[in-house]
Order: structure tokens, then sequence, then C-alpha cells
């Protein structure tokens, strides 16, 4: 399996699983991020333990290390007295995170042209490209988000900056629940100027197409996080995961 696809296998959770053997606070991590891709965790959702722990098969032990690391990637805030819940952007928020992706986006993608004529990187990037083109509207949901992954993480490793392997996914997962669909005619320019740049092995020019498509990403998303958590937001239309 090649290696920018290991880092998306998520953990599926399997009914009747013996506590603790199959499943570990790890892979219960992933399947709650995987669960804000697909909606069956939303922001402000309460982490219950004795749900958590019926639902995978694990001790309370074992659900208490999950929040705890679900708490310090901050997917989840604690409450003491009252709990734990998935974390609730604010517009503030977001539109920090959106500022912080740019500029990581921007140095991967500068270092990823500056390292591009490395064996195969090429080849390797241009079938990134070409899977996300041929992704269809209204396909399983959770497909463009591996495909996007994988073009990201295929970015990040011909950069060779292995340190944004750890950065990058936990600022795309706070924005998932919130995304505005861009027409697959943009979305398929917004990826295909970035690579363009890239090949080019021009730094700049692909620091900067990345950063503009971040910036058009926030544009669209922005609107539709609320200014304070309780205060009325946007009405949400149908969700894309630029």
């Amino acid at each position: 399996m090649p290696e920018e696809n290991k880092k998306l296998k998520l953990y599926t959770p399997q009914k009747n699983s013996s506590p603790d053997r199959e499943c570990t606070s790890d892979t219960i991590v992933r399947d709650v991020v995987r669960g804000l891709y697909e909606g069956r965790y939303v922001p402000g959702q309460r982490l219950v333990e004795p749900d958590m722990m019926r639902e995978y098969g694990v001790s309370r032990s074992t659900v208490r290390e999950t929040i705890k690391q679900l708490t310090a990637d901050g997917i989840a805030n604690y409450v003491q007295f009252r709990g734990a819940h998935i974390r609730r952007l604010t517009r503030r928020d977001a539109a920090n995170i959106f500022a912080i992706t740019e500029v990581i986006l921007g140095l991967a993608a500068r270092q990823a042209a500056e390292n591009i004529e490395q064996p195969g990187a090429k080849d390797e990037l241009l079938d990134c490209v070409a899977a996300i083109c041929g992704y269809e509207d209204g396909n399983e949901r959770f497909e463009f988000i591996r495909l996007r992954n994988r073009f990201f993480q295929k970015v990040v490793q011909i950069s060779g900056n292995t340190e944004l392997n750890t950065i990058i996914p936990k600022l795309q997962v706070h924005l998932v629940r919130n995304r505005l669909l861009v027409p697959k005619a943009e979305r398929e320019a917004g990826y295909s100027m970035m690579a363009q740049e890239i090949l080019s092995g021009n730094g700049e020019r692909a620091e900067t197409a990345t950063r503009e498509y971040v910036q058009k990403i926030a544009g669209f998303t922005l609107p539709y996080f609320e200014e304070e958590v309780g205060t009325p937001k946007k009405k949400q239309g149908k969700q894309s995961d630029e």
C-alpha cells in the first residue's frame, strides 16, 4: 500500500469486539475524525463515556485516554463536571486556522517545487491531480476527502519536510464540517493550478497559487461559522471538502 494511503486508513468499530483488544484510543480518535468528515460527529456533540464504551467495546480508561487525545489535538473541549464535547469553532477561530493553513500549505508547495526533479515526483503528483479531477460530485463524500488528503500528502512528501505531516491534518479536521460547495470546474482549476506551478519548479509561484486557493476557500467558508458560539449563523448549504 502506498505510504500516503496508509495515513488515511481509519478505523471502523466492530460490534461485539472484546474490550481493548482490537480497539485502542488511537483507533477511536481516527474514527471520531472520520466521523467528523462523514457527519456522524458534529460540533457541539457530547462525548458520553458510557456510550463510547458500548460503541467501541472498550474500557472506561480507554475512552478517557481517547478524550484526552482529542482535547490535546483541539478536536474536543473538556469541562470539569460537564464532560467533553466536539469543539465548535467561531468565525474568528476558523479564520485563524485558515491563516495558518495558508502559510503551511504555501510552504509545502514552495518546497515541493524546489524538489520536483526527484525521481517519480512529477508523475506521482500528476496522478493525484487526475484522481481529483476524475471525482464526480455526489459520489461517496469521504472519497473526495481521501483524494484531497492524498494530494497534499504527496506535496508534503515531495517537499521533504516531514514535520508538516503532523501539522496539516490537525488544521484541516476543524474545518471539514463547514464547507460550502465549490463548483467542480473551479475546484479542478484550483488543484490543477497548484500542481502546475509546483511542476514548473518555481517555488514562489507554487506558494502563491496555493495560498490564493486557500484564501478562496476561506472566502466561501467563513460566513458559515458563528461569530460567537451560540449566535445565529448563515444557513449552510450543500457541503464540500476542498
